[in-house]
C-alpha cells in the first residue's frame, strides 16, 4: 500500500464529525402558554428556540410566558372564579353549592403576573 493511500485511508477512518446543528423548538398555543409540541422541523405555529436539555426532557407541565419556558412553579400565579356561559353549574346566591340544574355558571381562570 502507498503511503499516500494509507494516509486517506487512516484520515478516512478518524476524521472529526461533522457536528449537526438542530435547532430545538417548542410549539405552544399562544393565548394560554401550553405546549403543544417538541420538535426539530418547521412546522406550522408560533413556537419558541429552547436548548437540548429542555428538549430532553420535553415537559408538557411547563408553560412559556414572556417567550420563555417556565415552568409551573416558577411562574407567578393566581386563581379565580368567573361567570362564563360553560363550565359548573352553581346556585345563584352560593358558588359552593353545585345545581345542575342552574343556569348560573362559574369557571375557573387562571392569571400569570407578568
Amino acid at each position: 500500500m502507498e503511503p499516500n493511500d494509507f494516509n486517506k485511508l487512516f484520515y478516512d477512518i478518524v476524521k472529526p464529525a461533522k457536528k449537526v446543528d438542530k435547532v430545538y423548538k417548542l410549539y405552544y398555543n399562544k393565548k394560554t402558554g401550553k405546549p403543544l409540541q417538541y420538535s426539530t422541523e418547521n412546522l406550522d405555529g408560533d413556537f419558541i428556540v429552547i436548548n437540548k436539555q429542555q428538549y430532553a426532557e420535553s415537559r408538557y407541565d411547563s408553560i412559556v410566558v414572556n417567550g420563555k419556558l417556565t415552568t409551573i412553579n416558577e411562574a407567578v400565579q393566581w386563581a379565580k372564579l368567573i361567570p362564563s356561559t360553560e363550565g359548573t353549574a352553581c346556585a345563584v346566591d352560593n358558588v359552593m353549592i353545585v345545581d345542575n340544574n342552574s343556569q348560573s355558571k362559574w369557571k375557573l381562570k387562571v392569571f400569570l403576573a407578568d
